[in-house]
Order: C-alpha cells, then sequence, then structure tokens
C-alpha cells in the first residue's frame, strides 16, 4: 500500500465510509429485517426496562442487547432500529484496536505503520463489514473474542477470562475460542529454546509421529510447570465451569428455538471453510507464501499421502454431507445460489469438488505453517473444527471468528498484495451493499420485501 496513507488517514476514510453507508442502509431499510424482527424488539424490551420477556424465538443469550442499552443510556427508551444498528458502529473500532495490538504481539517484525495497515484492511473483511449495518451480534462478537485473546498475549488472564464471557453472551460457540486462547496461552509458557524441542514451526512436520511427539512434550512440559499452569488456567476454567452450569440449567447449549440448531456431524463444513479462507485470502497468501512452496512439485511418498487425503475428502463428502432445509429454500442468501450452483449440473458436483478442497486447505496451510507452530495449527484446528462442524447450516457467518484468527495468525503481505486484498474486499464489500439495498425482490407466498445477503 503507498506509503503516503497514514494510519490516521485509513481509520478517517473508513470511519466516513461506514457513517456514508449507514445512513443510506438505515433511509432504505428503516424497518427490522430478517433476524433483526427478534433482536431489535428484544433490545427495544430492554429499553423500557422490561428485563424478563424474552423471545422465545431468539438463541443467543443478551449480550447484544445489554451493550446497545448502555451505550445508549441517555437516550432510553428512545432506542429505534437506526439507533441500535449505530450502536454496533462501536465494534469495528474495538476490533481495529485488538487486530492492531495482536498484530505486534503475534508479528513483532512489522513496524507499527505496517501493523496498522494489515489491521485496517482485515477489519474491512466482507462477512465482517457486512452485518456492522444490521444489527446482528456478529460485530460485538468478533470484537470480544479477539479483544479477550488480545488480553491473554499481554498476560491478563482475568480480564481475558472476562471477555470471553461477555464475547460468550453474544455466541454460544465463543466458549470453544476461550479454550483455544488458553491452550495457545499454555504453549508460551515454555521457554524459545525448550518450545523449540518439542513443538517446531509447523512448515517442518513431515511426520504424523512428530505431532504424537509434540503432545507429549506439551504434556510434559506442563506438568513440569504445574504451579503455574494453573494460575493461568483458573479464570478459565471458572468461565467453563459457569458455562457448563448454563448448559445443564438451560438444557442445551440454544436459547429459545432449537429445532433448526439440532447438532450434526457436519464434517464438510472443514472443506467449505478452506474453500472460503482460500478465497478470501488469495492475495495475503501470494504475498505471505513463496510460489515455489505453494507449487512444491509432490514426490512419490507425497503423491500417496495425497491420495490418502483425497479418499478421505471423498469419504466425508459422501458420510458427512448435511443438506440443511433452509439451504434448499432460503434463497435470499448467496449460499442458495452457490449450492445450486454446485449440483445443477450432476448429483456427483459436491464429490468433483474434493481437489478443491485439497488445494485450498495446501494454501491455508501454508499461511499458517510459515509463522506458527505444529501444535498451535493443531489447536487452531481442532477450535475450528468443534465451532463448524455441529452446524447443520452452510452459513458463512459462522466463519467470522475462525477467519479473523486464521488471518491474524498468518504470516502478513505488504506491498502490492496488501492493497490487492483491500481492493478485493473493497469491491466485495460494493456489491453485497449494492445488492441488498438496490436489488430488492418480492415473493410470491410472503408479503414485504426481500434483499440479498450474506
Amino acid at each position: 500500500m503507498s506509503a503516503s496513507i497514514s494510519p490516521a488517514a485509513l481509520v478517517g476514510m473508513h470511519l466516513v465510509v461506514m457513517l456514508f453507508v449507514a445512513s443510506i442502509w438505515n433511509k432504505t431499510v428503516s424497518e427490522p429485517y430478517m433476524d433483526e424482527i427478534f433482536h431489535i424488539p428484544q433490545a427495544q424490551r430492554y429499553c423500557q426496562g422490561d428485563y424478563w420477556t424474552w423471545d422465545p424465538k431468539l438463541t443467543t443469550p443478551p449480550g447484544l442487547y445489554v451493550i446497545s442499552n448502555i451505550l445508549l443510556a441517555v437516550l432510553r427508551p428512545l432506542c429505534s432500529a437506526p439507533l441500535l444498528r449505530l450502536t454496533n458502529m462501536v465494534y469495528p473500532f474495538m476490533t481495529l484496536y485488538a487486530i492492531d495490538n495482536l498484530l505486534k504481539e503475534l508479528h513483532p517484525q512489522q513496524t507499527r505503520r505496517q501493523r496498522f495497515r494489515s489491521a485496517a484492511v482485515i477489519i474491512s473483511f466482507p462477512l465482517l463489514w457486512f452485518f456492522n449495518f444490521l444489527y446482528y451480534t456478529d460485530g460485538g462478537s468478533a470484537a470480544f473474542v479477539l479483544l479477550s485473546w488480545l488480553a491473554a498475549k499481554q498476560r491478563h488472564h482475568f480480564l481475558s477470562a472476562v471477555t470471553s464471557a461477555i464475547a460468550v453472551t453474544f455466541r454460544q460457540t465463543n466458549i470453544i475460542w476461550s479454550l483455544f486462547i488458553l491452550g495457545t496461552t499454555l504453549l508460551e509458557l515454555s521457554s524459545t529454546t525448550e518450545r523449540r524441542r518439542f513443538d517446531p514451526k509447523a512448515a517442518f512436520l513431515h511426520s504424523p509421529f512428530q505431532i504424537v511427539k509434540s503432545i507429549l512434550g506439551f504434556v510434559q512440559m506442563l506438568l513440569s510447570k504445574l504451579p503455574t499452569v494453573l494460575v493461568v488456567a483458573i479464570p478459565y476454567l471458572g468461565l467453563l465451569g459457569g458455562f457448563v452450569a448454563f448448559v445443564r440449567w438451560n438444557g442445551g447449549i440454544v436459547l429459545g428455538d432449537r429445532s433448526n440448531h439440532v447438532p450434526v456431524m457436519h464434517v464438510v463444513q472443514l472443506f467449505y471453510f478452506a474453500v472460503f479462507s482460500a478465497g478470501m485470502s488469495i492475495f495475503a497468501i501470494l504475498g505471505a507464501v513463496p510460489i515455489a512452496r505453494l507449487l512444491k512439485w509432490p514426490n512419490a511418498r507425497s503423491l500417496t499421502v495425497i491420495g490418502v487425503l483425497l479418499a478421505v475428502v471423498l469419504f466425508c463428502i459422501d458420510k458427512f454431507t448435511y443438506v440443511h432445509p433452509f439451504l434448499l429454500a432460503d434463497n435470499r442468501h448467496y449460499t442458495f445460489y452457490i449450492w445450486r450452483l454446485v449440483t445443477r449440473f450432476h448429483a456427483a458436483g459436491p464429490y468433483l469438488l474434493a481437489p478443491v478442497y485439497l488445494i485450498c486447505g495446501w494454501c491455508c496451510w501454508q499461511a499458517l505453517a510459515t509463522e506458527q507452530t505444529i501444535l498451535w495449527v493443531l489447536i487452531y484446528g481442532v477450535a475450528t473444527a468443534l465451532t463448524l462442524i455441529p452446524s447443520p447450516l452452510l452459513e458463512f457467518r459462522y466463519f467470522i471468528a475462525p477467519y479473523l484468527i486464521y488471518r491474524i495468525s498468518m504470516r502478513q503481505p505488504r506491498g502490492v498484495w496488501l492493497l490487492l486484498e483491500l481492493l478485493t474486499y473493497v469491491a466485495i464489500n460494493a456489491f453485497t451493499v449494492y445488492m441488498f439495498l438496490y436489488r430488492p425482490f418480492k415473493w410470491t407466498h410472503q408479503a414485504g420485501v426481500q434483499r440479498f445477503m450474506w
């Protein structure tokens, strides 16, 4: 990116653009839309002092409504849809602060200007950017997950656990990212020399036995530092205990309507996520990983590995693909059209994507493996799997937290690659906002205007 653009100018431009879009958005879509028809009335009940009436259609805790009420305390009980949406404008700048400082912790070789430019690009990530303008939980959820991670990196573990607890009040699955934060924090209790012995960079992984060796070395390190481990872990384990108590009291993780949120074994979600992540970060990958490494010619041994992986992917596609009724019926979401395109010509369409899943997974692996260690990538992979696999619905919003953590943790691109990533994000954002605001359509079986969205 051009050296003439200062960090302050980037923030100013981002703020101006967001306020401009928000103004047009609220004039064009003045009434609650999609899930807002549940979120906005609930927040308005809180504004009127009614904290006991709960809409059974809501499935997430009330963190979004509580924070909105705090931000609008002076204006209560005036909590119109535009005002409630406006409260979500605070989250992009919380996220920007968190990303900028996380980049400082994770990539200390970057200058302050380089970090801030990377952060300014990452907060333009299309899914996160789009949902800033709707009264949804996604902006707050992402902001508090990243702030919790930052607090842990700065050794403020009680603050990290508290911030994770707030993140859980936006989306219950954020408890998994709290455990990711704990796991990666415990890795850092070992010295650099000690850790290098049992947990080298993931780029040097050549055998599954190395993973076993790394896990055993990690356990040995934890046992040797048990008092310190307990001091670090207690705040997070307290949060986990509170979450388990909530699940027992509630009779499950989901609040309210559970009929459309029954957990399944949807392993193919990981493949969707790999394609999504590789696509969204393609210029970041090209700017971070040498082309020769991405195009590394396989030898006989690696061909065998590729064959085994391809067989596993095909098996998972066959046994662990779940097609939610919403994916087939709701033509407001881009996933409807993507799925129809995949299955349009032949039922074998999903199987033909197996090589694409492998290629995208390889690109994402290389982006992380050149910067992070074996156990770090393993902990991240497990957290991503636990977040995505139980979900029956292909919903891009569920990719936000794992994508942001992946994008922040990979080796950071610079110069033209970062600029190309920004331009890609800007183009996608312009397209999705335009389609949402200016290409509405109607259903024959239901009154009202429908809009295209993620």
